[in-house]
């Protein structure tokens, strides 16, 4: 015998039957689902009323407490990873990234050279040079201010951004940061208050922190508005990175399509290929030698004079070359290099300075 379910007050009972198991599942599921609706109904009906009842800054300041508290664990975390030693987040980092031990002792290869740099090498000017903004005075001194992006505005909070008195395009980036940029092509467009609450949370942090490169650790931080730079086909340009070693250039790296299919094809001062990679696969087409190739070599040489070694970056974009930032540690110490042999090759190129007496963090 079969029984029936009743309705009762909208809601159907299941009575168990001896109808075969599947049916009594699929009797279950209309009856979860039908009590699912109501509940959504319900949860909809109270969201409605507080809406109405409850202020938004009320809302608002629970939302946040609710948000605040979800992020301790984080910040528990965050809190316990700062406090470990500098050599320590080093040495792990290194193992992770190359599975092997980091020789701090006897550096070789170029990607130790860099971390002896950061553990070692404390020369003050280094900090002014790694702050996007304060090394237009370096650059403008040296090469003419010619060689600068235009700057729309430099502010600490981002609240303080005018953004209706701003051009149409542009970028917004922090001044201690490394690919912490958000591009604006329609002003008009934009959701403000996402793009303050990502600067806030950028400004917050230092790129120090990430794997204690010393040169970022005390760059007050700023919020910097430059104007979008873009090829002849309003892409973002073809960025040119010259590894200078002892105020020579040595290594021109070329990053092709940055923010999507990234790719990366490596050349000689002499605009040479060479035969290894850099972290990103080559484009495996011909890069035609840039026009103002003469240019860019003239001015990473200017600039890198007096370091052991730094990274010009530059951008060549209608026969004008355009200062992009100097680098002091490339991919952190953690670029992977292929074939590996070629990690020793730019190693070599390296000669370290004599270490600083001083107390190391």
């Amino acid at each position: 015998m079969i029984l029936q379910g009743e309705a009762r007050n909208g809601i159907e009972e299941s009575i168990i039957s001896e109808r075969p198991s599947q049916d009594r599942w699929g009797t279950c599921r209309r009856v979860v689902g039908g009590k699912k609706g109501m509940m959504d109904a319900c949860r909809e009906l109270v969201k409605s009323v507080v809406r109405v009842a409850v202020p938004a800054d009320f809302r608002m300041a629970v939302f946040q407490g609710r948000q605040q508290i979800r992020q301790w664990p984080h910040d528990v975390s965050q809190w316990l990873y700062d406090r470990l030693p500098d050599a320590y987040v080093q040495a792990a980092q290194f193992k992770q990234a190359h599975g092997r031990r980091l020789n701090f002792a006897a550096p070789a290869t170029f990607n130790e050279k860099l971390h002896w740099l950061i553990r070692h090498h404390r020369d003050p000017v280094m900090t002014q040079l790694a702050d996007k903004y304060a090394v237009r005075d370096y650059v403008a001194a040296r090469l003419g201010s010619s060689f600068l992006n235009d700057l729309y505005g430099v502010w600490d909070d981002p609240n303080a951004i005018p953004f209706d008195a701003l051009p149409e395009s542009y970028v917004l980036k922090v001044n201690h940061g490394s690919g912490q940029n958000i591009f604006c092509r329609e002003t008009a467009r934009l959701n403000r208050p996402k793009i303050r609450a990502q600067l806030a949370q950028w400004l917050r942090r230092s790129e120090y922190w990430h794997s204690r490169e010393w040169a970022y650790k005390d760059i007050p931080p700023r919020i910097l508005c430059e104007r979008l730079l873009s090829d002849e086909q309003g892409n973002v340009p073809a960025d040119y990175k010259i590894f200078c070693f002892n105020g020579q250039p040595g290594m021109i790296q070329v990053d092709i399509d940055r923010f999507a299919e990234h790719q990366r094809d490596l050349f000689d001062s002499e605009w040479q290929p060479l035969p290894f990679s850099l972290e990103y696969p080559p484009t495996g087409q011909a890069i035609p030698r840039p026009a103002t190739l003469d240019v860019m070599l003239s001015a990473a040489k200017t600039l890198s004079q007096g370091f052991p070694f730094v990274r010009v970056d530059l951008y060549s974009i209608r026969e004008r070359v355009i200062f992009g930032e100097m680098t002091w540690y490339p991919e952190g110490g953690l670029g992977h290099f292929m074939p590996e042999s070629a990690d020793r090759a730019l190693g070599d190129l390296l000669n370290l300075p004599a270490r600083e007496q001083g107390r190391m963090s």
